[in-house]
């Protein structure tokens, strides 16, 4: 049996989460080895790409997603993961959010 986009997003943004989570906020703004991007900075591009999407399924102009300090990350992708979960009517925006969560948690 296969996970509905429904429940692959709802699993990806819990394990995007908790690997937040455990990084802590000194990590998140640590350059990545080879002076690649910082967990945060992989993260923000993730939060509006969210933002977008939820505002896309409500009907509603985007808005820019505030940046703000690396310990509230978790708290920002939180809130708008659950936006997109609760506005998205089908599956298309669902799909697109779980594998997006999915590669940011790898390259987490």
């Amino acid at each position: 049996m296969t996970d509905s986009p429904r429940e692959r997003a709802e699993r990806e943004l819990g394990r995007v989460l908790t690997r937040l989570a455990a990084l802590g906020p000194t990590r998140l703004s640590r350059p990545a080895d080879g002076g690649g991007p910082s967990p945060a900075d992989a993260v923000r591009p993730v939060l509006q790409e969210l933002a977008d999407a939820a505002a896309t399924a409500e009907g509603r102009a985007p808005v820019v997603v505030p940046v703000l300090a690396e310990r509230a990350l978790g708290d920002q992708l939180a809130v708008l993961g659950r936006d997109l979960l609760s506005a998205a009517g089908d599956d298309a925006p669902l799909e697109r959010a779980a594998a997006r969560l999915e590669a940011l948690r790898r390259a987490l």
